[in-house]
């Protein structure tokens, strides 16, 4: 489709033998793009992803083929072609809606370069200002993928905001995420609304067939500790950062989080996370929901609401997110979930690096039959009753 929008590009002023180098197919180039954004979280040495949609040739109301606005945005098109290094990857988009390009080892001000460069060539055409007063949008789209930890996210996202302040009419940037790299989004889109039919349907059941043992956890929670409430309220962190209320039974002392300073040197695991076996802020009961994740119970309603699902990474809280490194941010690409692979593979008695490498693994992996599998294996975890504390 793009090449055929390009032909007849001999009254530009670039070369006529322009050639577009090898373009791969979609589902290589989405391999790469996948082997880039991993290849990132290791180096964080970062890359620019362009996408040349054909979709904008409609959009702009391009009605003659041989029209001021089609050679501009040839020339536009071209120019980018004609200026990405040869070692950049270029492949076809999903349904050959367009062109991608992969920018190896480039920040924005490739962009810069890539914007004036048009510019340029659209003045010495008498072009200058034709593509600019059709455009009611950007025509390119790009994204920029760091590779840097949490705590300089904010750092990207005011450069990338200023770009986009000083720089319309050609890119739109945005950072980019794990979702912007699976390969075929209508698949993905049928899996998702598959998954979500099953995680309401299922909670609702359950919270109708457990009503009567969540009233009597609940009394027992209030028996326990009466100073505070039998249900426990808390900030997680979702699905792309995004912060979510999240609940459960009580199972801590109400001056637990005034207590947690005094016991931090005394942290059985690794990371962000704090993890104790003998932990004095659990009362009696509380052990005994923990230990069979009784307390988690509570969190059917945040699945039916639509912040969690039955299956995926645990939500972590937002004190966590901001020690996180890069890689381990790409567990917040899914909505967190009751269970996933490292709650079925030994629980809290695994570190915090090998829990997000898992999480990662099913991110990468993960589907509907993954996930009957993990809720198979989540029952026989907690009637054992191992690695919980």
């Amino acid at each position: 489709m793009l090449r055929r929008l390009l032909v007849d590009h001999r009254d530009t002023l670039l070369p006529p033998d322009l050639d577009f180098g090898f373009v791969y197919n979609n589902e290589y180039f989405h391999r790469r793009l996948k082997e880039e954004f991993l290849r990132t979280l290791r180096t964080q040495k970062p890359f620019i992803y362009i996408k040349i949609p054909t979709e904008h040739f409609e959009l702009f109301g391009f009605k003659e083929i041989d029209s001021p606005e089609v050679r501009a945005w040839k020339i536009a098109v071209l120019t980018i072609l004609s200026q990405t290094d040869f070692l950049d990857v270029k492949g076809h988009l999903h349904f050959d809606t367009g062109i991608g390009i992969i920018c190896l080892d480039s920040d924005y001000t490739v962009l810069q370069k890539l914007r004036k460069s048009i510019l340029r060539n659209l003045k010495e055409a008498g072009l200058f200002a034709v593509l600019r007063q059709q455009v009611h949008k950007p025509v390119f789209k790009a994204m920029i993928f760091t590779g840097e930890s949490e705590n300089q996210r904010s750092q990207t996202e005011a450069m990338v905001k200023s770009f986009n302040h000083s720089n319309r009419g050609f890119f739109h940037l945005a950072p980019l995420t794990y979702k912007d790299i699976k390969p075929n989004q209508w698949n993905r889109a049928t899996i998702n609304f598959l998954k979500r039919s099953i995680d309401i349907v299922a909670s609702s059941l359950a919270l109708v067939v457990l009503l009567p043992l969540l009233f009597v956890i609940g009394i027992l929670v209030k028996i326990s500790d009466p100073k505070g409430p039998a249900i426990f309220k808390q900030v997680r962190v979702g699905r792309e950062g995004k912060e979510f209320t999240m609940y459960k039974f009580r199972s801590m002392y109400v001056d637990a989080e005034e207590r947690l300073e005094k016991l931090r040197d005394l942290n059985e695991t690794t990371g962000p996370i704090f993890k104790m076996k003998d932990d004095p802020r659990i009362f009696n009961f509380g052990r005994v929901i923990r230990k069979y994740s009784l307390d988690e119970l509570p969190q059917l309603v945040n699945i039916i609401r639509g912040d969690m699902a039955i299956v995926g990474p645990r939500p972590p809280l937002p004190s966590e997110v901001e020690q996180y490194e890069s890689w381990h941010r790409m567990r917040l690409s899914v909505k967190p979930g009751l269970t996933c692979h490292w709650q079925v593979s030994g629980r809290s008695n695994i570190g915090f690096e090998d829990q997000v490498r898992l999480d990662n693994k099913y991110i990468r992996h993960g589907g509907i039959k993954t996930d009957m599998d993990l809720i198979r294996k989540t029952f026989k975890a907690v009637f054992k009753g191992d690695g919980a504390y």
